[in-house]
C-alpha cells in the first residue's frame, strides 16, 4: 500500500512537472511570435517614416515652430505664416521645450523637442527627441542626431518612437513644406540684399 501510495504521488508530480513543461513552451512561443510582429509592425513604421519624409519634416518643424511662437511678443509676429494661430510656449528649458498651436484655424497640434545632453552617440554627435501631438493624443515621435558643430536647429530623424496615422501627415508635410520655402524666400532677400549693398559700393568706370 506504502508504494502504491508513493507511485501515485510520483505520478501526480510527474503530470504536474509536464503541464508546467507545456505551459512553459507555450509561453515561449507566444513571446516570439508577439515579438516578431512587434519587430515587423515597427520596420514598416520605419519604411514609411523614411520613404514620406515625415521623419526630417517632424524635426525642421519643432525648430521652426518654436521661432513663430517666440515672435508672437515681438515686432516679428507679422512674419508668422497667417496658418499658425494660438502659438503657446507651454514649456521652455533651453533645448527642452514644448509649443502647442492650431493649424488652419481647425486643427489642434503640439510639438515637443529633448535634447538628450548626456548621451552622446560614439562619434560626439547629439542625441534628442521629437514628438508630434494631435488634439491631445501623441501620434509620432522620433528619436534623432544633431552632428557635432552643427547649427543647433540641425536635427535628423534616427528611429521611430511612436507612430498613428491620421489627417496629421498631410498637415504636417503641408506645414514642413511651407516653412521650408519661407527660409528659402527670406535667404533668397537676404542675398539679394547683399548683392545690392555690395554693388552700390563698386563702380566698373574709370
Amino acid at each position: 500500500m506504502g508504494n502504491a501510495h508513493l507511485e501515485k504521488w510520483h505520478s501526480l508530480v510527474d503530470e504536474f512537472r509536464e503541464k508546467a513543461r507545456q505551459l512553459e513552451l507555450e509561453e515561449h512561443n507566444n513571446c516570439a511570435a508577439r515579438t516578431a510582429d512587434d519587430r515587423a509592425k515597427v520596420a514598416e513604421a520605419q519604411r514609411f517614416m523614411e520613404t514620406s519624409c515625415i521623419g526630417e519634416a517632424l524635426c525642421a518643424l519643432v525648430w521652426d515652430v518654436r521661432r513663430f511662437a517666440a515672435w508672437t511678443s515681438t515686432n516679428k509676429r507679422l512674419s508668422i505664416p497667417s496658418e499658425y494661430s494660438n502659438l503657446q510656449i507651454v514649456a521652455d528649458n533651453m533645448k527642452d521645450f514644448a509649443v502647442s498651436f492650431t493649424y488652419r484655424g481647425k486643427r489642434d497640434y503640439g510639438i515637443t523637442f529633448k535634447e538628450l545632453s548626456f548621451h552622446f552617440d560614439a562619434n560626439g554627435n547629439s542625441r534628442g527627441e521629437a514628438f508630434l501631438s494631435a488634439g491631445g493624443k501623441t501620434v509620432f515621435g522620433v528619436s534623432a542626431t544633431s552632428k557635432a558643430g552643427a547649427e543647433y536647429d540641425d536635427w535628423h530623424p534616427t528611429t521611430i518612437e511612436a507612430f498613428r496615422p491620421g489627417h496629421w501627415i498631410a498637415d504636417l508635410l503641408e506645414m514642413h513644406g511651407g516653412c521650408k520655402r519661407m527660409r528659402e524666400a527670406s535667404y533668397a532677400k537676404f542675398r539679394d540684399q547683399m548683392v545690392g549693398r555690395r554693388s552700390s559700393m563698386i563702380s566698373l568706370d574709370e
